[in-house]
C-alpha cells in the first residue's frame, strides 16, 4: 500500500529531484532545494505531521507533501519564512519599499559551462542576479575566472558548497565550516571580498543536517554569516521545461510582492536559461523589479536554529 501511495503522490507532482554527481549514487542532486509551499505572506498550509515512511536500501524515503531535490529527505516547510523586516526598508530607494514590488533572481550550483550564456540573457535585459556557487563543475582555475567574470558583470557570488556532498558537509558543524570556508576563499580569490551571505544546500531545514541543525545555525550567526532560502521556485529540478517553467516561475514568483526565486545553473539546464527572457518579461510587466541579494536583504529563513 505503501508503494502504491508514493507512485500517486508522484504521478501528482509531490516529489522533485535534480540529477548530479553527488558522491552517493543515490539520484545524483543537482538541485539542493525544493521549493516550499509556504508563501511570505502567511498563506501557508503547515506541515503536516503524519508521515509515511518506507525504507530503502540505506535510508528512510518519508512522504509528506513534498521531499528535497534528489536527496530523500523531507523539506520541512514552516508555516511562514522568517525573516528581519527592517531591510525592507532599510533598501527602499524612498522609504516605500512595502509598495514595491521585487524578485530576486538566485541561481544554484554553478558556475558551469553554461554560465557565459545565462550571463549573456540577463546582460540583455538588464537584470542582476545572485549566483550560489561550487565547486562542482570547473577546475579551481577556470573556477576563479568564472566567478570573476560573473562578478564584474555586476552580479552577486555568494557560497553555496565547494563539494555538494550533503553526507560529508553535514556530518558536524566543522565539516560544514571547512566546506563553506574552502568555497569562501576561491570567491574572495576571485573578487576580493570574502561572501557574508550563503544559501544551505538542501536549503537550512533539511534532513541531511538535522542532527546538528541548532549547533550549526548558531556557528553561522556566530561567524556573522547570513543564510538565504527562498519562496518560490521554477520547477526545474521537477521535469519544468518551456511554458510549463515559465508559468509557475511567474506565478509563484507574483504570489507576494517580495520573491527569492529558486533556479538553477547546471549543465544539461538550458531550458532555464531559454525560458529567462519570458520570466524577466512577464515579471517585468507585473510591475516587478530585479534586485541583488546583500546583506541587508530581509532573508527568507525555513529554520531559526
Amino acid at each position: 500500500m505503501i508503494f502504491i501511495f508514493i507512485v500517486v503522490l508522484m504521478a501528482a507532482g509531490i516529489f522533485s529531484g535534480c540529477s548530479t554527481k553527488e558522491s552517493s549514487l543515490r539520484q545524483e542532486s543537482e538541485s539542493q532545494q525544493l521549493k516550499q509551499d509556504g508563501r511570505e505572506n502567511g498563506t501557508a498550509d503547515k506541515e503536516t505531521d503524519t508521515r509515511k515512511e518506507t525504507e530503502t536500501e540505506s535510508e528512510t524515503v518519508a512522504v509528506p507533501e513534498r521531499l528535497s531535490p534528489g536527496t530523500n529527505e523531507v523539506l520541512q516547510v514552516p508555516s511562514k519564512p522568517e525573516g528581519d523586516k527592517k531591510a525592507d526598508s532599510a533598501s527602499a530607494p524612498d522609504g516605500n519599499k512595502d509598495n514595491q514590488k521585487i524578485v530576486y533572481l538566485t541561481f544554484d550550483d554553478g558556475p558551469c559551462s553554461t554560465t557565459p550564456k545565462l550571463l549573456d540573457v540577463l546582460d540583455k535585459y538588464q537584470v542582476k542576479a545572485t549566483f550560489f556557487v561550487t565547486a562542482q563543475f570547473m577546475s579551481e582555475d577556470d573556477l576563479v575566472e568564472q566567478i570573476k567574470n560573473i562578478s564584474d558583470r555586476g552580479h552577486r557570488v555568494a557560497v553555496h558548497s565547494y563539494s555538494h556532498d550533503y553526507k560529508q558537509i553535514y556530518s558536524s558543524v566543522d565539516a560544514f565550516m571547512a566546506d563553506y570556508n574552502k568555497m569562501d576563499q576561491l570567491i574572495q580569490k576571485a573578487t576580493g571580498t570574502p561572501s557574508k551571505i550563503f544559501r544551505f544546500p538542501g536549503g537550512s531545514n533539511t534532513g541531511y543536517n538535522e542532527a546538528i541543525r541548532t549547533d550549526l545555525i548558531r556557528r553561522v550567526k556566530d561567524e556573522g554569516l547570513i543564510y538565504y532560502d527562498w519562496n518560490a521556485y521554477d520547477g526545474d529540478c521537477d521535469g519544468y521545461k518551456g511554458d510549463d517553467l515559465i508559468k509557475r516561475a511567474v506565478k509563484e514568483s507574483t504570489y507576494t510582492k517580495r520573491s527569492i526565486l529558486l533556479m538553477h545553473n547546471i549543465p544539461g539546464k538550458d531550458t532555464v536559461i531559454e525560458s529567462l527572457p519570458e520570466i524577466i518579461r512577464q515579471l517585468k510587466e507585473a510591475g516587478y523589479s530585479f534586485e541583488l541579494i546583500d546583506e541587508n536583504t530581509d532573508p527568507i529563513q525555513f529554520a531559526k536554529g
